[in-house]
């Protein structure tokens, strides 16, 4: 497996990219094409740095888009060789816009998927306000910011979560905005786990 490092706010992954990475920079192109911002978050973040773990979804916050968007961005999947549960994908605003993820795949296939939902907190639009930049192989996506990946994944608080909290812990704290982090610490109510993790 090639090197991960974080180079000036861009994390660069030496890898050739796999099933995850091509569904989340297809995905990726299509919003922008709209000029639709996003970001990826969650468990693929982990993924890309390096964690060997697997996951059936990967999670996508978009920003709010309009009905008439939404219409044409299901249209142009539709086109593209997606497919959702959420069919036709044209119910996509209504779900969005009722707080409910919706998922998108490639047609014929379940896992992976995309988990697509609406920013809805300070914490989904600090994501995507602060992205940073993945490099995988020659194609990029935008993921959130990797210390509120690690405080968010403290205040989810499962065994994963936790084990992703302490993987990107451990391999960029190095490089990691300390004040950046126990900022989301505090706002997320994690100190504990946190001074947890400094020990780990």
């Amino acid at each position: 497996m090639g090197g991960i490092e974080l180079r000036n706010g861009t994390l660069v992954v030496e890898r050739e990219p796999n099933q995850l990475d091509d569904l989340a920079v297809g995905f990726s192109e299509i919003l922008g094409q709209f000029e639709i911002e996003h970001v990826y978050v969650a468990g693929y973040v982990s993924i890309l740095a390096g964690r060997a773990r697997s996951t059936e979804d990967i999670d996508v916050l978009i920003e709010r888009i309009d009905e008439e968007t939404a219409d044409e961005l299901a249209e142009t999947l539709d086109e593209e060789g997606f497919w959702g549960p959420a069919m036709p994908l044209t119910s996509m605003y209504e779900m969005l816009d009722n707080g409910d993820n919706i998922w998108v795949a490639p047609k014929d296939q379940i896992t992976p998927h995309l988990e697509v939902k609406f920013v809805r907190d300070e914490f989904d639009r600090a994501s995507l306000e602060n992205a940073i930049t993945a490099r995988i192989g020659g194609k990029i996506v935008p993921i959130g910011p990797l210390e509120l990946q690690v405080a968010y994944k403290l205040h989810l608080g499962a065994q994963k979560d936790i084990e992703d909290a302490v993987h990107l812990f451990t391999l960029f704290g190095g490089t990691l905005s300390v004040p950046h982090l126990e900022e989301w610490v505090t706002r997320l109510g994690v100190e504990d786990e946190y001074e947890r993790l400094k020990r780990a």
